[in-house]
C-alpha cells in the first residue's frame, strides 16, 4: 500500500494520498528534472517528497493509469501512477488536454484551496506568536 514504509503511516489529511513509496520511472525523474529544474542527483528525494502529499484527480479506465495532483515549489505538478510505479511527471498545463482520458470533463473545482491544501502546512510551534 502506498506510504506504509516499515513504520507508522503519516496521517494525511482527508481526501489525500501518499504515494512516496512506489516506484519511480527513470523517464518520471528526467521529466521531473526537465520540466521543474531540479538538480538530477536530488530528483528521486524531492519527487518523493512531493508524492507524499497528493490528491487522485481521476483514473483512465482504458489502462487503469491514475494522475494524481501534487505541489512543487508552488507549481502544480501531475503524476502519472500504474501499478505501484511513478510513469511520468506533466506540468498542469501539460496535463489539461488529457482531463477527458482521466474522466473529468472540466478543471477542479476551488483550485486554490486545493494547491493549498496540498502544501505541507508550517509547524505548530512556529506559527504561536508571543
Amino acid at each position: 500500500m502506498p506510504g506504509q514504509r516499515g513504520g507508522l503511516a503519516k496521517v494525511l489529511p482527508a481526501g489525500q494520498r501518499d504515494y512516496s513509496s512506489i516506484r519511480l520511472s527513470r523517464h518520471a525523474l528526467e521529466r521531473f528534472v526537465e520540466r521543474f529544474g531540479v538538480e538530477p542527483e536530488s530528483a528521486g528525494e524531492l519527487l518523493r517528497r512531493v508524492l507524499s502529499r497528493t490528491r487522485r484527480l481521476g483514473r483512465n479506465p482504458e489502462n487503469g493509469a491514475i494522475a494524481v495532483l501534487a505541489v512543487h515549489a508552488e507549481r502544480a505538478l501531475v503524476a502519472i501512477v500504474q501499478d505501484s510505479s511513478c510513469l511520468t511527471v506533466l506540468t498542469w498545463n501539460q496535463f489539461v488536454p488529457r482531463l477527458g482520458e482521466f474522466g473529468r470533463s472540466k478543471m477542479p473545482r476551488k483550485w486554490g484551496r486545493m494547491l493549498d491544501r496540498l502544501v505541507e502546512p508550517p509547524d505548530a510551534e512556529h506559527e504561536k506568536k508571543p
